[in-house]
């Protein structure tokens, strides 16, 4: 079974034009033989890996998609290629869907359903989406199940995924600076859970405390007691995707502001990704649905993530200070969202990483750098072999979408402006929210004095906190602050060794005291 499916894999690949023989100057050429630029080439080869994924099931479309947020590894125009993953796939037979559902349930369809139409509305290489109707409540649910043996065939192939790319790491240069083969191990730890439909029922009933300062947006109501890994059942939602609206003015004719749902979206984005640290992993226009009254319904939870407290953190001063201007601070914070290398030259990587972030461009979206100066940033660290937790990927990722929204229905907003307004608000809850614990109580008054008679104070507080962020351990820290030196003491002489020297220094003068006198 296994070498059956490398052999597939295999045909796959060449038919495909991805094998070792293939002939780039023939067609990434023109009839004249003349020289393709980069980003076509790029193009070209992209799509067709974007092919061979799509045709060789689930597992490799995931990561593709994984591949796909990877803005530190691959060019532009590579991951909008692979930003083109889609599973859709023939639907499995409706007797295959009902066995599940009623194995899932403990009961059959008739107890569970007045309704259950016996074709999906969708179907998808994970699982298909029936729009059924409850019998204890009468309301319409989406229903989604997941596909026969996808466990089984999951594991087979992520076993050969790894065995493969391991090889080719340790046989291709390119591939292995190229870190895919570290991402491949990541997908490989958090697969099973992306296809964990009660997982991603969970997460859905987790994303109603993120919405909280977001009341624009709508997650559907899942019927808990009805999920379990391989069967989700949630409200459904009535509405138009998104990515069936072509403009602004298509926007517009339907009563939704194109500024007004700009603006929303980039604030989901900051929100779930620096205040809750907990994300939609795939916010595209195919996951947001508009529905009546002006809310924005979001949908396909299968794709969602932790980002740590610490990252968060960081991340949310980054951006602060990026979108306030403020050039040698941003540097500052960046440095720390990576893992430290003793082998990393970073006093050459902090001086471009300057470079990098100094470059400012006009505040509208389509001049904005607040995403492309990030982006830059990671791949300047990946050419250093600097490390950044994989959360952080998925979050730009995202970002990176929300600007693509916001192009094509409200170029003209001021991106960095809002973007600046919005994490002043998450600041200010934070504050807030403590002050609210009485964790600041006692601590606020003397505080706000000290900072109005020294501004700078802040500044020097923020750098001292990076310092010790960065710092292995506090001797470490106050060493380099000069507060200890931790240098050993130089070591004494030997008693006789200093009357030599003495001895030899009286011999030399008199030596020379002689010569010169003569």
């Amino acid at each position: 079974m296994r070498l059956a499916r490398v052999a597939e894999i295999s045909k796959v690949f060449l038919e495909e034009g991805l094998g070792f023989g293939e002939a780039p100057e023939v067609e990434r050429g023109s009839s004249e033989g003349a020289r393709p630029d980069a980003a076509a080439t790029d193009a070209q080869r992209a799509a067709r890996l974007r092919r061979a994924l799509e045709r060789l099931g689930p597992t490799f479309v995931k990561f593709g998609q994984l591949l796909a947020t990877r803005v530190d590894l691959f060019s532009a125009e590579f991951l909008r290629e692979l930003g083109k993953l889609r599973t859709h796939v023939p639907p499995f037979p409706w007797e295959e869907a009902r066995r599940i559902v009623e194995a899932e349930l403990g009961a059959t369809l008739e107890a569970v359903f007045a309704e259950f139409p016996a074709a999906p509305v969708a179907s998808a290489s994970i699982a298909q989406v029936y729009r059924a109707r409850l019998r204890d409540t009468g309301e319409w649910v989406a229903v989604k199940v997941e596909r026969p043996d996808l466990d089984e065939t999951l594991r087979r192939d992520l076993d050969l995924l790894l065995d493969v790319s391991s090889f080719v790491d340790r046989l291709v240069p390119a591939y292995h600076r190229s870190l895919v083969h570290r991402v491949a191990g990541e997908y490989a730890a958090r697969a099973r859970q992306e296809i964990d439909l009660l997982a991603e029922a969970r997460a859905m009933e987790r994303f109603g405390e993120v919405l909280t300062p977001l009341r624009e947006f709508r997650v559907p109501r899942v019927r808990l007691d009805l999920c379990t890994a391989r069967l989700l059942v949630m409200e459904w939602l009535d509405g138009e995707l998104l990515e069936r609206v072509e403009d602004a003015d298509a926007l517009a004719a339907r009563g939704v502001s194109p500024r007004a749902l700009a603006s929303a979206m980039l604030r989901l984005q900051l929100v779930m990704s620096y205040e809750y640290g907990f994300v939609h992993g795939d916010t595209h226009p195919g996951n947001v649905i508009l529905m009546e009254g002006g809310q924005l319904g979001l949908i396909d939870f299968g794709l969602h993530g932790e980002v740590p407290r610490t990252l968060c953190d960081r991340m949310l001063e980054l951006l602060f200070y990026q979108s306030s201007g403020r050039n040698d601070e941003a540097v500052a914070a960046f440095l720390q969202i990576f893992t430290p290398n003793p082998d990393a030259e970073l006093s050459e990587f902090e001086q471009q990483l300057r470079r990098v972030l100094g470059q400012s461009d006009a505040g509208t979206a389509r001049e904005s750098r607040l995403t492309a100066q990030l982006v830059d940033g990671l791949r300047l660290g990946a050419r250093y072999r600097l490390r950044a937790q994989s959360a952080l990927f998925v979050v730009l990722r995202n970002l990176t979408i929300v600007e693509g929204i916001v192009l094509t229905y409200c170029p003209e907003l001021d991106v960095i402006g809002e973007a600046r307004a919005v994490l002043g608000d998450i600041l200010r809850r934070r504050a807030l929210g403590a002050v609210g614990k009485g964790e600041l109580e006692q601590l606020m008054p003397l505080l706000l004095l000290n900072l109005s008679q020294r501004p700078q104070l802040a500044d020097r507080l923020l750098r001292l906190e990076r310092a010790f962020t960065a710092a292995g351990n506090l001797g470490e820290f106050l060493e380099r602050e000069g507060v200890i030196d931790r240098r050993p003491p130089p070591r004494p002489q030997p008693w006789w060794l200093a009357l030599l020297l003495g001895a030899l220094g009286a011999l030399l003068a008199l030596a020379f005291a002689r010569l010169a006198g003569c």
